[in-house]
């Protein structure tokens, strides 16, 4: 069972960010993963991603994001927050754009705790509060605690089923 916080370490918290296009939103995280050598190809990273979200938008509604592929050139499994000051058109299912986009890269091999990562994050972003509180932190250290504090309160893992076309899904 990992905790959230072992994967969205502080250095991969960006607040502040600026985006046009749920493009440049892309490769901008992509590019993080790629700087901090989480990924052994940027490029081939940035078009598995593109390619889940060819799929359907990860755009999961209510101002959230969260872009998700499993690549062999993937290292080990990260997740990069991007808050963005301006809201981003991203395709989400409720047609609102985004501000928070939560990057999930997880090398090939890691099919269950990427899924528990999927699901951790989609259960931290329901929470109204805590949705409200990534959105109002000043800082990555205020982020970094508040998963912190959620890895407290929610350690166990997210129960995860799946769909007849073979999505994930969780109660």
């Amino acid at each position: 069972m990992q905790k959230l916080s072992d994967a969205l370490r502080q250095e991969f918290i960006c607040l502040g960010l600026h985006a046009a296009s749920k493009e440049e939103v892309l490769r901008e995280l992509t590019h993080r993963l790629s700087a901090a050598d989480v990924v052994a190809d940027e490029k081939q990273f940035f078009e598995a991603i593109v390619a889940r979200e060819q799929l359907q938008s990860t755009g999961i509604g209510g101002g959230v994001a969260i872009p998700h592929a499993r690549d062999a050139g993937v290292r080990c499994l990260t997740v990069v927050l991007g808050r963005y000051e301006e809201s981003v058109d991203f395709a989400s299912l409720d047609g609102q754009p985004v501000q928070l986009v939560f990057l999930i890269a997880a090398p090939r091999k890691a099919a269950g705790a990427y899924i528990q990562t999927v699901a951790k994050v989609a259960r931290l972003l329901r929470s109204r509060v805590y949705k409200e509180k990534l959105l109002e932190a000043k800082s990555s250290d205020e982020i970094a605690e508040l998963i912190d504090s959620f890895d407290r309160k929610y350690p166990q893992d997210v129960q995860v089923k799946k769909t007849e076309d073979g999505r994930v899904i969780h109660p």
